[in-house]
């Protein structure tokens, strides 16, 4: 408002293009003299139509994308067309590709799996509407092919390492995720996920040992899921077995001999027990163990024991995975003997005179039997000897009895040193002689090998003069040893022979994998933290190692066990190996492993503010339409300012929106904000000042209506404190037949309506408007205006002249006959109903449990 000669100007703010608006001013001198203009209506001019909503989409193909859109608000003038531009799928300008008055619109001939971007803009006489928000969508495109069966890459105990190949890809513009599904073989339990990633291997871990799984596998993209492969089976090692119980002693010991049982693991490891072997130790001596029996009976008659000797026993087992840990010590200890003498059987009669020669043996002829003494005297001998290994001469006569041993074969005599010659760094060739047979026939050879002199074990069993070791450590030295065998029994061990292998390049590296945390996350997008254990040298010392990454590319370092791969491409998997170096050359490659660098940080989003009010603002940053397959994988930071200038965080998630509550009004606050994905937190972008909206007036309650007399009817409403200092004015509105008015703008909490005519009604609502000082002069902020009262008038006598709204002619019966009532509002006649139906609710119930219980 502004003085303008002898008229004042009033300038009326935030109205809506294309409205009808009704003006009337109140003159006020005193409380008791008010004047009241007459009402001025006007039409605000139309404009160009708000911009509308974003298009969506009701249908795609291949090759097809079908939109359609709502209009928007057309600002006095009919919305006449459309206008819909897109990116061509090319990330770049909009161009036109649709114009006209529908509001659906299909764009043909587009190429499979591709993104496009779409926005839109309405056109009216005055002009073209902003354009909407950007809306991307992507064609449909195919389905990956059904993928090949994974293939086991290397089986351990609790492991099974697959790897599998990429499909042909119908979408080169989407990445292929894979899914592993795994099932144990006869559970019923069916097929579960182990596996959901990019990479083309991966290893699954804590299965059980020798155990048969069945695998099968599905490629992803953006369309969906593929057929699963075929399904394949993969089995665990099985493991070494466990160590058998104490072996114990079956029958009686005797002095020369005693019959040793034992019981197979409660472990097998999975597989079965292919031998036995038992060792033993004499007169106490654990740092010495020969083996005596290997085979896969579980019992042995050990027999050439000594009398009066301590033995200790103990057994282990072998399967084809390899061998047990030896079982608990089983001690035993063979009786003394006695001096044997042979006595003279008592003679009677004719036969002392007599002499007599009697040949037996120990095992007599089944058409001969020898005498009865004779008998009880060989007996004796074995229950003390255990068993004679010579036969016995007996002559009887008048003289005493005279006993002799013949000569008997015996187990052969030592073998001599074993040659030993080196035909690489893992084989040897074992030869030896024969040795003396001591009147039996050598049946077999027993071959002892091991890595120190003491604890050498049993590698062959045969007739062979020959044996070949393959398989052996280079640069290792080895011990072996032989005795020689026959129906008799076994023979003494020859001399320990001695043979180092040569040396020759280094053992595979038996581990390499990624070391987390030992980049930092700056440099998390370019570079890789490996490591590795150094390998057996096999002689000759390791100088270095050589890295295989990416293209073959060969990055060669010293006698390190770490290392940091660098200048590599973001977002990038490579497959790396190593081999270690020494004198002799190259060791093999080791296993590959594949990882992959982090993203690159992301640049920071612009940041808007949607919504301004007096104790909240609430932002928006990024492109909401734009998310893709990956959008979980971005997060933000959003920070405030303080007094001081520190930001703080006051949101971290990946939504692009939050509403900031608990500010002040009519307030300055500061933001920044970042955002970050796997390589880290982005940079911090720079700063957005918003400001909080001054407090409107809260909504008043609905004003109170007063008769005063038949011609002027008082509306009362309540009063509000300043708020901050700024004063508070009041709108009055009229509601009527004949439009919306608004009768009284001003401080006053009370107004006096007089121009009501019979028969009608009006409403009355108020609303309260906050007064502040800005750049511009006096502004006003309005709050909502409150629920209206209603107010009519009626005629009481038809037929009776006109009157009403206090008008001059009017007579006194007239007056009183037309005497305006306040009738209730809406509000009020909806309350008096709810209670009336909750009333008669209650009386139902009351009735209905009344007749039950009686």
């Amino acid at each position: 408002m502004k003085q303008c000669g002898d008229g004042v100007i009033f300038t009326l703010l935030d109205l809506q293009p294309s409205m009808a608006y009704f003006v009337r001013i109140t003159t006020i001198r005193s409380s008791a003299h008010r004047t009241m203009s007459e009402v001025v209506s006007f039409t605000t001019p139309g404009c160009e139509p708000d911009p509308p909503l974003a298009p969506r989409l009701i249908n795609r193909s291949k090759s097809s994308l079908n939109l359609q859109w709502k209009g928007s608000k057309d600002n006095g003038s009919k919305i006449n067309s459309f206008l819909l531009e897109w990116d061509e799928g090319k990330s770049e300008g909009f161009k036109s590709c649709y114009m006209g008055t529908m509001k659906q619109h299909k764009i043909l001939k587009l190429n499979a799996s591709t993104k496009y971007s779409f926005r839109l803009a309405a056109k009216n006489n005055f002009g073209l509407s902003d354009f909407s928000e950007i809306a991307v969508f992507h064609t449909s495109g195919t389905m990956p092919p059904t993928p090949l069966p994974p293939k086991l890459k290397e089986a351990g105990i609790c492991n099974l390492s697959l790897e599998w190949c990429a499909p042909p890809n119908p979408n080169p513009n989407d990445s292929l995720t894979y899914v592993l599904e795994m099932e144990e073989a006869g559970s019923g339990l069916g097929f579960k996920p182990k596996y959901n990633g990019e990479d083309l291997s991966c290893t699954i871990r804590n299965l059980q040992r020798s155990t048969t799984y069945k695998f099968r596998i599905f490629a992803y993209n953006l369309e969906g899921r593929s057929n699963p492969s075929g399904e394949v089976k993969y089995t665990t090692y099985p493991d070494k077995p466990g160590s058998p119980k104490t072996p114990y002693i079956k029958g009686k010991i005797y002095a020369n001999r005693v019959k040793i049982g034992w019981e197979p693991p409660k472990d097998n490891g999975g597989t079965y027990i292919s031998s036995y072997s038992l060792e033993v130790s004499k007169n106490s001596d654990e740092n010495s163990w020969n083996i005596i029996y290997n085979g896969t009976t579980k019992e042995f008659l050990y027999d050439h024991l000594q009398p009066g000797t301590t033995y200790k026993l103990r057994v282990f087992c072998t399967s084809p995975i390899g061998q047990s840990q030896p079982s608990d010590i089983l001690t035993i200890q063979t009786p003394t003997l006695s001096p044997a003498s042979c006595h003279p059987p008592p003679l009677n009669g004719e036969a002392k005179t007599k002499e007599t020669n009697i040949k037996c043996d120990n095992h007599p002829n089944e058409n001969s039997e020898a005498p009865a003494y004779v008998k009880k005297a060989e007996d004796n001998q074995d229950d003390k000897q255990g068993h004679s290994s010579s036969k016995v001469r007996c002559i009887l006569g008048s003289h005493p009895l005279k006993c002799e041993t013949a000569p008997v074969p015996s187990p052969p005599s030592q073998c001599g040193i074993p040659v030993l010659t080196c035909k690489g760094p893992t084989c040897v060739v074992i030869s030896w002689g024969v040795p003396v047979c001591n009147g039996a026939e050598i049946t077999e050879y027993r071959l002892e090998w091991g890595q120190s002199e003491e604890s050498t074990h049993l590698i062959y069993t045969g007739p062979c003069l020959s044996y070949e070791v393959k398989g052996l450590i280079p640069a290792t030295t080895y011990f072996c040893r032989v005795q020689a065998a026959n129906v008799v029994g076994v023979g003494p061990f020859g001399e320990t022979g001695i043979v180092t292998t040569p040396a020759t390049v280094p053992a595979v590296v038996p581990m390499l994998h990624e070391v987390e945390n030992k980049v930092p996350a700056k440099l998390a997008s370019s570079c890789i933290a490996i490591q590795w254990e150094e390998p057996d040298c096999h002689g000759s010392p390791i100088t270095g190692y050589n890295i295989e990454y990416g293209d073959r590319k060969i990055l060669s370092v010293e006698r390190v066990t770490e290392c940091i791969l660098k200048n590599l491409k973001p977002d990038t998997t490579y497959k790396i190996r190593i081999q270690a170096i020494n004198h002799y050359g190259l060791s093999p490659f080791s296993q590959s492993i594949r990882t992959k660098t982090k993203p690159l940080p992301l640049d920071p989003p612009h940041l808007d503010c949607v919504v301004y009010r007096h104790q909240s603002l609430k932002l928006k940053w990024g492109n909401s339409s734009s998310k893709g397959l990956h959008s979980n994988l971005i997060s933000y930071n959003l920070l405030i300012g303080d007094r001081s200038g520190r930001f703080s965080i006051i949101y971290h998630g990946s939504c692009q929106t939050h509403k900031v509550h608990r500010l002040s009004e009519y307030t300055e606050y500061k933001f920044k904000i970042q955002a970050c994905n796997e390589a880290g937190e982005g940079p911090l972008s720079g700063i957005y000042t918003f400001t909080t909206t001054r407090t409107p007036p809260p909504t008043l309650k609905a004003p109170k209506l007063q008769h005063v007399n038949s011609n002027i009817c008082e509306i009362k409403w309540e009063s509000l404190e300043p708020i901050k200092g700024d004063p508070i004015v009041y709108n009055l509105q009229l509601i009527s037949q004949k439009g919306t008015d608004l009768i009284y703008k001003g401080p006053n909490t009370s107004f006096s309506f007089s121009n009501f005519v019979t028969n009608a009604h009006y409403r009355f609502k108020v609303c309260a408007g906050r007064q502040y000082q800005n750049s511009g002069g006096t502004q006003e902020l309005w709050g909502p205006y409150s629920p209206s009262v209603l107010f009519s008038t009626h005629k009481q006598h038809p037929g009776s002249g006109k009157g009403g709204g206090g008008k001059a002619g009017s007579s006194t019966g007239e007056e009183k006959d037309d005497k305006p009532r306040i009738e209730m509002s809406d509000d009020t006649f909806v309350l008096i109903l709810v209670i009336g139906f909750a009333l008669v609710a209650i009386l139902c119930a009351v009735i209905i449990q009344h007749f039950l219980i009686n």
